[in-house]
């Protein structure tokens, strides 16, 4: 008896090893960006987004990058809930969506994730943000989780431009695997 429960919890361990370590379970003085932490952005702020988005608006939500609950943001996410957009259409057929990008208060766009979040399909992207200066996150990860044959990578970081108030990418190329946790 002892054996097999030895065996099972091996087994067990082995089956759920994937799924617990894809992504490192976040990174230490990161917060992962949940979708549930989006809403639907409003009429007056969507109109000053940029004419490609337009078609979208209904299915187009904002994401506040907060240091703490209590927090104003900064900055935030925009991006189009594609699965929302697609279950309206007989037709499921992927368009050419605007990539998700980043905004400050004013919504001057500031910078633009390599995926779209929450989902680009198939491929899901976790964003997380950290590195604090102030009330602005330094640092924006991209990993995505991709089921098909290209399987799992993510990207170098977005690093916040102090001086021209922007978040560059060193490097745009997808990096095969899991992030090595610096």
């Amino acid at each position: 008896m002892q054996k097999a429960f030895t065996v099972f919890i091996a087994l067990a361990s082995c089956l759920s090893w994937p799924t617990q370590f894809a992504f490192a379970e976040g990174y230490i003085g990161f917060t992962e960006l949940k979708p549930r932490d989006c809403v639907v952005i409003d009429p007056q702020r969507a109109v000053k987004l940029p004419a490609s988005w337009h078609k979208y608006l209904t299915f187009t939500k904002i994401c506040p990058l907060k240091k703490e609950q209590s927090s104003k943001a900064v900055v935030s996410i925009i991006s189009v809930w594609t699965e929302d957009y697609l279950n309206t259409k007989q037709a499921k057929v992927w368009e050419d969506f605007p990539y998700t990008i980043i905004v400050d208060d004013r919504m001057n766009v500031v910078g633009t994730l390599p995926e779209i979040f929450p989902a680009d399909a198939p491929a899901e992207p976790a964003v997380y943000f950290g590195n604090w200066k102030s009330e602005v996150p330094t640092e924006i990860r991209v990993d995505v989780y991709d089921p098909t044959v290209a399987g799992d990578h993510y990207y170098e970081p977005l690093i916040w431009n102090e001086k021209q108030k922007r978040y560059y990418m060193t490097d745009k190329e997808p990096k095969s695997g899991s992030r090595p946790n610096r």
